[in-house]
């Protein structure tokens, strides 16, 4: 029995210690791992508003590029910065219009690069740069061919850029998406258990992001390029289509099918 007086150790103390050492990383992690997992969802349902927006726009602007950029620009803003208000709105979107996102990482790597990307699926672009007097002229005429439809269907697919901000949980879960899709191994330290020294993070799925064409080059080396200078970035893939409203005008296809990435 310890003398009179003296506190008594229990060597439970030191076991809980840690243990709550051990699970913190992990609890850190479900925390900012959820706030950030709801903004990404959030991004994802702007997307597609955005895309659905932008397709309209080009739809009523001849297939023009320059207002289906915007309109998906203006729809996206939220997830970079506040618009809740017209003047919050203006000043968001006036430095961004020629679809800039500039941010500096923590280690003062600096992230320009576009918001969104745009690809014209249809009509074909070769076939609006060949109409005659750049313009569809039978635009009117009723139709029941399937490629005649086509040609007046304007469909997109657009990539919409979210930047995960949330301290920790961006550096872990850009590592997880690498992994899942088989774009980068993961092998030091696990940082959800830091016992396991030795990580094995690399996707068995036949899972990609998207090997499609896309005008700033493919989606998964840029993730892997920007991950590494400290930029976590996720391309957020959305797609619409809708019957053009006005005649597809061919000196809006002379660059191709995809929208310039910067500029116009």
């Amino acid at each position: 029995m310890p003398p009179p007086g003296t506190q008594r150790t229990s060597p439970q103390s030191g076991q809980a210690a840690v243990e709550a050492a051990l699970t913190l990383p992990l609890v850190v992690f479900l925390v900012l791992g959820t706030l950030q997992l709801f903004m990404m969802l959030q991004a994802r349902i702007l997307a597609q508003v955005a895309v659905y927006r932008a397709v309209r726009a080009g739809s009523l602007n001849h297939g023009s590029c320059l207002p289906m950029t915007h309109a998906a620009l203006v729809t996206m803003l939220p997830t970079v910065t506040r618009t809740d208000t017209g003047a919050r709105l203006a000043e968001a979107f006036s430095p961004r219009r020629h679809n800039h996102f500039r941010v500096r990482s923590s280690s003062g790597d600096a992230f320009n690069e576009p918001m969104i990307e745009i690809v014209r699926e249809s009509p074909d672009a070769g076939w609006a740069q060949s109409l005659e007097g750049g313009e569809d002229l039978l635009f009117d005429q009723p139709t029941n061919n399937a490629g005649a439809l086509r040609a007046r269907t304007l469909e997109i697919r657009m990539v919409a850029w979210y930047y995960m901000r949330i301290p920790f949980a961006n550096w872990v879960m850009s590592r997880m998406f690498l992994a899942h899709f088989q774009l980068q191994r993961y092998t030091a330290t696990n940082p959800l258990m830091p016992v396991q020294k030795r990580a094995a993070w690399y996707g068995e799925t036949d899972d990609t992001i998207g090997r499609d064409r896309w005008p700033g080059g493919d989606l998964g080396d840029r993730m892997v390029r920007w991950s590494n200078q400290g930029h976590f970035v996720f391309p957020i893939q959305v797609s619409a289509a809708m019957r053009m409203m006005t005649p597809v005008m061919s000196e809006y296809f002379q660059g191709g099918p995809a929208c310039s990435p910067h500029g116009f």
